[in-house]
């Protein structure tokens, strides 16, 4: 048995690496800082802003998740053992960089928009044009941002680092983080198997520009750009999660379950998507692959 563990773990593995126990850890980590954002919403926010308003009742739902920012960092920031990860999301990293901030943005629109664009054309959707507001415009993207990346820092830095770290082949930290975001979702509203398999690939994607491109910022950007474009500009279910606040707004009587959307869950619960993902996973990595060129080592790094 300890050949074995020596096979697969590397000279730096510590009991606290195994990935049950970092699967644990960090959905305690998510926990408290959701816990944290509720505290902050109901104390701060709730007074000072109307909740009845569907921009500020959309706007406070997902800044709320700033909650896990704070508490996810200060974990890791007062763990020595930990805190080489948030070089991971710093400059440090080749990758992280505005033009891949916003190429991932272009991707996460793009994967999205075509996604719905199939399910228009099949006529399983009709939206129509609500409204265009530029400062609610800007300060929805700023409050996806803040969830989408809160997301991020804790699958793709926290979780992806440390196994990166404690294991020897990369895919056990690629596809590691990708299952427990995907598990993650596993209580949210009208989930399904269908939509845990999409989720796993969306993470996966993720996972890929991380290690081939080393950019946790690209991540950011193709997971605010995926979830924007769904609940912001088309009005459509984020993994289940339906908002009071978009520019276009989605009939929901006449919306229909097919291969390209699901009713309770949205695009994210369909076939359709998941070839998408699945596709997009294949570029990357035959991408990546071509460049060779290895991630940022932060366990390594000089202070």
């Amino acid at each position: 048995m300890k050949e074995f563990f020596k096979r697969i773990h590397t000279e730096k593995f510590r009991w606290y690496d195994e990935i049950l126990l970092v699967s644990i850890f960090s959905f305690l980590i998510t926990l408290a800082g959701q816990l944290l954002g509720s505290i902050l919403n109901g104390l701060i926010f709730v007074k000072i802003f109307d909740m009845n308003t569907p921009f500020n009742a959309t706007f406070f739902q997902y800044f709320s998740t700033i909650g896990v920012w704070i508490f996810g960092v200060f974990i890791i920031a007062i763990l020595k053992h930990r805190r080489p990860i948030l070089k991971a999301i710093s400059t440090k990293a080749k990758g992280n960089n505005i033009r891949y901030l916003a190429l991932g943005l272009l991707i996460g629109f793009g994967l999205n928009f075509g996604c719905a664009a199939v399910a228009m054309l099949h006529k399983d959707i009709h939206i129509s044009f609500s409204r265009f507001e530029p400062l609610p415009f800007l300060g929805l993207l700023l409050a996806v941002f803040v969830q989408s990346s809160s997301e991020e820092l804790i699958d793709r830095a926290y979780v992806f680092q440390t196994l990166k770290k404690g294991y020897r082949s990369k895919w056990v930290a690629i596809i590691g983080n990708a299952l427990m975001f995907s598990l993650m979702h596993g209580f949210n509203p009208g989930v399904t198997t269908l939509a845990l398999a999409s989720i796993f690939f969306s993470g996966l994607l993720f996972s890929l520009f991380v290690y081939f491109f080393d950019s946790i910022w690209c991540a950011y950007g193709i997971h605010t750009g995926w979830n924007f474009t769904q609940s912001i500009l088309l009005g459509l279910p984020n993994s289940g999660l339906v908002f009071p606040y978009s520019i276009f707004e989605l009939d929901t009587a006449t919306a229909t379950s097919t291969f390209a959307y699901n009713v309770e869950f949205g695009i994210e619960g369909t076939i359709l998507s998941t070839i998408v993902l699945m596709l997009a996973c294949l570029v990357v990595y035959l991408i990546g692959k071509k460049r060779n060129e290895e991630p940022i080592d932060v366990w390594n790094l000089n202070k």
